[in-house]
């Protein structure tokens, strides 16, 4: 029984990374084929919400989601961003998966759609999709 589980997991590990691809345009994902790859999943997109200020946004409580409209001024560290719309600055929590390949710089005008996270000390928001305003 011991030797069946072993090889059963052994089996498992070896097999994952010929299916575990990443999409991008790299020399290793070329020769994959297109139904190996990793789609990303859809979902819900809200039409009905509009985009909020920053002083709007610093009104709601824990875990409100926000749309909101403005530029990102610098980096804080690698994954917190000063962003502004002219009514005030907050920091958004933007992780390497949400940029999605995104390339943005402080003149650009983004729309952050997030989370807001509050604690005693701070206020953040967790940013969940970001996009160019057009």
């Amino acid at each position: 029984m011991k030797k069946f589980l072993f090889l059963l997991m052994a089996g498992t590990f070896l097999c994952n990374p010929a299916v575990a691809k990443h999409c991008c345009s790299c020399d290793e994902c070329s020769s994959v084929p297109e139904y190996q790859m990793a789609k990303p999943a859809g979902g819900f997109v809200d039409t009905e919400m509009k985009p909020m200020s920053v002083a709007e946004v610093r009104k709601l409580s824990d875990d409100a989601y926000v749309t909101m409209t403005g530029h990102i001024v610098k980096r804080l560290s690698s994954d917190e961003y000063d962003f502004t719309d002219g009514t005030g600055n907050v920091v958004v929590k933007i992780k390497g998966k949400v940029w999605k390949g995104l390339t943005v710089t402080p003149k650009d005008e983004v729309i952050i759609v997030g989370e807001a996270d509050k604690d005693l000390t701070s206020f953040k928001v967790d940013a969940k999709s970001i996009s160019l305003a057009k």
